[in-house]
């Protein structure tokens, strides 16, 4: 018995997941279009830049885009009766005419329940890639963030943090090689299908965190050490990240 009722649980959730999904898949959709997602110079020459953009954001910078597109979801999820608009608050819920929507969120931010532009093709706003622009203003306060807290943190702590935060700054400081594995990457998960990154950022990392370190706390590096001690990763190691 209780094995049956597992398995009828199961193939419940799955097609709950697939549903989630097509309905995902439908906002997605929309959203996108009413942004104007694509690359400039469509069908120009390979010679020209493409940058991925909302193209239909008349006055705003075209490149960052993630309010809009939040709030564009929120409208379509309404439209499908998803979420309900409180004039009232300015604000969204997931309460319709009284009855608790609890697959909202799955359907707005996937099963992961990650961020836009994750890859995650179970979400609305995962399935939405974000643009260069974004993705170097993610990494440059991600190598920050992470640096600041790493220095504060204990060996154990503080040198994986350490070693993502530079992998962030290395991104940050190569933004067009770092976009170009994101949408592998993106396009890989949207598609179920493993990837491995086309480049390896590990030689980059070590100068990266000193050089992030030095910019947070003032000082200069010396001989592989930080003035205050503390070791620096060194930039000729031939294997970690992005192998």
């Amino acid at each position: 018995m209780s094995a049956t009722t597992s398995t009828a649980s199961r193939d419940r959730n799955e097609r709950q997941q697939e549903s989630n999904r097509n309905t995902a898949t439908e906002i997605k959709t929309v959203v996108s279009k009413r942004l104007g997602l694509k690359t400039n110079q469509t069908g120009g020459s390979s010679t020209q830049k493409k940058d991925y953009g909302a193209y239909n954001l008349k006055g705003k910078d075209i490149y960052m885009y993630g309010n809009e597109a939040s709030a564009y979801t929120n409208e379509e999820m309404a439209n499908k009766k998803l979420l309900s608009y409180n004039e009232n608050t300015g604000g969204y819920s997931n309460v319709v005419n009284g009855k608790i929507i609890s697959n909202a969120n799955a359907i707005k931010y996937g099963a992961s329940n990650s961020a836009m532009g994750s890859g995650d093709p179970t979400g609305a706003m995962t399935s939405i890639p974000i643009s260069s622009k974004m993705l170097e203003s993610q990494n440059r306060t991600k190598g920050l963030i992470l640096a600041g807290l790493s220095f504060a943190a204990p060996p154990i702590v503080g040198t994986p943090m350490r070693i993502a935060a530079g992998e962030a700054g290395a991104n940050a400081a190569n933004p067009e090689a770092a976009y170009a594995d994101y949408r592998g990457g993106f396009q890989a998960k949207q598609e179920g299908k493993p990837y491995k990154k086309k480049r390896n950022v590990q030689g980059l990392v070590g100068q990266t965190i000193s050089n992030t370190f030095n910019m947070i706390t003032g000082k200069k590096k010396i001989s592989g050490k930080s003035t205050t001690g503390s070791t620096i990763i060194g930039s000729n190691s031939d294997e970690g990240l992005g192998n």
